[in-house]
């Protein structure tokens, strides 16, 4: 009998590992229509911001969120590592609406329309909300509320460093 047990427990283990990796990836929808996964960023710092153009403090910290995409941009250029920031619309937005969003706001961060699959959280019920995922994918920081200047200071100092 016992036999038996460790060999159904070995099936069942190996059944659920292989079932596990056949569901669907983290997506994303970029306002330009590109498709991307969550794990396209591995191995990157990721900074998720969500936010709405009738949410006012989304509206004032973008650019902030401006200055750290830059910089990220900046630092590709001499290889050094910074996160990578995602802006994510709340709303339910057709593509061109989302173009002119970025335009009116200056946002030089990608736009995302949307996200799907398993994503390491939920979407806010408060806006705006950002989230930092490390370079495996995890969840390791949430903000609510306006970003300030002093926030991404502490997250450099904490995750991506210089």
């Amino acid at each position: 009998m016992g036999r038996l047990k460790a060999l159904f427990l070995a099936a069942w283990c190996l059944a659920t590992t292989l079932l596990a990796g056949c569901g669907d990836p983290a997506t994303l929808t970029l306002s330009d229509g590109e498709r991307r996964e969550l794990s396209d960023y591995r191995g990157r710092w990721l900074v998720v911001n969500y936010f709405a153009e009738w949410c006012a403090p989304c509206l004032r910290e973008m650019p902030l969120l401006n200055e750290l995409n830059e910089l990220n941009e900046l630092n590709e250029q001499h290889n050094a590592e910074g996160p990578v920031v995602l802006a994510v619309s709340f709303d339910a937005l057709p593509a061109a609406e989302l173009e002119r969003l970025k335009t009116d706001y200056r946002m030089t961060m990608p736009v995302a329309a949307s996200l799907e699959g398993p994503w390491p959280f939920e979407t806010p019920r408060m806006l705006p909300t950002t989230l930092v995922l490390d370079p495996r994918g995890k969840l390791v920081d949430r903000h609510q509320g306006e970003l300030k200047a002093e926030d991404l200071a502490r997250w450099q100092d904490i995750y991506w460093g210089d």
